[in-house]
């Protein structure tokens, strides 16, 4: 039972931490994670219950090694929630065996995917070059990549398997996407991605992950997938996210935030456009006819990936002007 868990992970925050734990309201956003905003006499609170089977035990040293670099980045002054830690971890652990966080809660507000202003994407650029900085720094240490690149023809048998999904279900929509997705992984040379540079990334900023202001960022949200990956992914992923909007690429927005960018990291126009087709090879699965995937955010990952592939050709031109 949902209010077992929260019952046991609200003593335990009473118990460690003295903190008297007024009320509460459920968020439902996330995936099989429970989350909770309490209100306590230390003021307003932010707890994400880890479910057992998305992160069995194997995962949480990984997930410790996420938050002390959000703890990090927070110390440094990047716009994300404070950790509280106990006895030296974040992942907290109940009597009972439950995992959780505690973190203050940050203000701001999510949008709408497509619909950030110049303003806040300068902004997120400037955030993002900083914290990619911070990261990076000196970095010297060549760690396992987290994910790498798909072979040609590992992405072939799963586009294959699509593919017949969508004969089965006689979806000409998606067929017609999937041409096009083949025709792209048959002509690409994936030497292009050999270039991309190593390192820590968020790996997951989308406008979910995103609090704003009315012309800025307030906070950057969710540093659990973070991991040693190629950091291209935080160029093109809130790129994508936050300024396709009905089939329109914003350039002015896309230029607000390479200048912010700018400001702490190289990034040439190679580099843009490599980064969004690093993110188009990546999440090609998500295009395909199964109904299980028309939720959002999967579907507007879906949507992203069939615009860059419909200008796989035009990206260097799209964007000459703006780097």
């Amino acid at each position: 039972m949902n209010s077992d868990i929260r019952d046991d992970i609200f003593e335990e925050i009473t118990n460690i931490f003295g903190i008297n734990i007024i009320g509460f309201s459920q968020i439902e956003l996330g995936h099989m994670n429970l989350k909770w905003k309490i209100d306590t006499d230390k003021g307003d609170l932010f707890v994400k219950q880890y479910n057992k089977t998305r992160y069995p035990e194997k995962m949480i040293q990984g997930l410790e090694t996420s938050l002390n670099h959000q703890s990090n980045l927070y110390n440094e002054g990047i716009p994300c929630p404070e950790l509280y830690s106990h006895k030296g971890k974040y992942v907290i652990k109940t009597s009972y065996g439950e995992r959780f966080v505690l973190m203050g809660l940050s203000e701001g507000s999510n949008i709408k995917a497509g619909t950030a202003n110049k303003e806040q994407m300068y902004n997120l650029g400037k955030i993002i070059g900083q914290m990619h900085k911070i990261l990076n720094y000196n970095n010297t240490v060549q760690l396992p990549l987290h994910w790498d690149v798909r072979s040609k023809e590992s992405m072939l048998k799963n586009w294959q398997a699509r593919w017949r999904e969508a004969i089965s279900l006689d979806c000409k929509n998606t067929l017609s996407k999937l041409e096009i997705q083949r025709k792209i992984i048959e002509k690409s040379d994936i030497d292009i991605f050999s270039q991309c540079e190593k390192g820590w990334g968020h790996w997951d900023l989308f406008v979910d992950n995103i609090l704003f202001k009315t012309n800025s960022v307030s906070a950057i949200l969710d540093f659990d997938r973070m991991h040693y990956v190629y950091p291209e992914f935080d160029i093109s992923r809130p790129i994508l996210s936050c300024c396709l909007e009905k089939e329109q690429m914003h350039t002015d927005r896309v230029s607000a935030f390479v200048k912010g960018y700018q400001e702490y990291q190289k990034l040439t126009n190679q580099k843009l456009v490599r980064s969004i087709k690093l993110t188009w090879w990546k999440e090609a699965e998500w295009v395909r006819a199964d109904n299980a995937y028309n939720s959002s955010p999967l579907k507007r990952f879906s949507e992203e990936n069939i615009w860059v592939g419909d200008n796989w050709d035009d990206l260097e031109c799209l964007f000459a002007n703006i780097v």
